[in-house]
């Protein structure tokens, strides 16, 4: 039976991680919910091939509308026992069919004019999930605003979606952006995946191996890194015998 591995890859933005994940064992296929793979010049060749394919959520993150948002009365007060009632967002609902596509057919699909069997699975990103999740679950629930009930909701949906991604026949990396957050009481600095609700703390749990990505600029020079080994302001992990920092380039790491 073949042995799959699962990544969590954390950073900022431009920090190579979307690059890094593009490395994994081929075809990679990307559930871009960031809808960008197809505007990143250094992916093209990769994308042209067939090395890299690229599902894309195109759908708007609601259907509200800005000026309709901008202009509602949102306070407690208001929204007390008040409906905001707003057509159902689809990005959510339609990346749950690609990942259900994905299960049924035990990562089997069609690309380019024939099938092929993806080795490697990549959300990108995480982050924009959440966005999308919340989206849904307020259009739902005909509220504009997260409530405390609703993060309950939030919560089960990401264990959902997690545990349905982890099961697939293939490598499984999640993408997402880094936020920074301080301790009130000790004054402690930590940098955590940006994330709403409990699942900000616990998604680590479910990966094997858990990489943050670093970018140093020293001139003109860039040097992008992977860091597998914790410190006191991040969490990594890894299941093998690998140097603190390494190269982000999964067909060396995993060789």
């Amino acid at each position: 039976m073949k042995r799959y591995f699962s990544c969590l890859i954390i950073g900022d933005w431009g920090t190579g991680k979307t690059t890094a994940a593009s490395t994994a064992p081929k075809p990679v296929l990307f559930l871009d919910v960031d809808n960008k793979l197809h505007k990143m010049e250094n992916l093209k060749e990769g994308l042209e091939k067939g090395e890299l394919i690229q599902w894309a959520i195109t759908e708007p993150l609601s259907e509200i509308g800005l000026k309709r948002l901008a202009t509602s009365d949102l306070t407690p007060k208001k929204l007390s026992g008040a409906k905001f009632v707003v057509q159902k967002p689809k990005g959510y609902l339609k990346l749950a069919e690609m990942i259900e596509t994905l299960q049924n057919n035990k990562c089997e699909i069609e690309h380019m004019g024939k099938k092929v069997k993806v080795e490697t699975v990549v959300l990108d990103s995480y982050t924009s999930t959440d966005e999308h999740i919340r989206r849904l679950l307020m259009a739902v629930n005909q509220t504009a605003t997260m409530t405390q009930p609703l993060y309950g909701a939030l919560l089960a949906n990401f264990e959902e979606l997690n545990n349905t991604l982890l099961r697939l026949p293939a490598n499984v990396i999640l993408i997402c952006h880094e936020r920074w957050d301080k301790d009130e009481l000790t004054g402690r600095i930590s940098c955590k995946p940006l994330i709403n609700g409990q699942m900000s703390g616990k998604i680590g749990k479910d990966f094997e191996e858990v990489y943050y990505m670093s970018k140093t600029i020293s001139g003109t020079a860039v040097t992008y890194e992977m860091l597998t080994v914790g410190d006191s302001m991040r969490s990594c992990r890894t299941s093998r015998d690998l140097p603190a920092r390494v190269e982000p380039d999964f067909g060396k790491i995993y060789k």
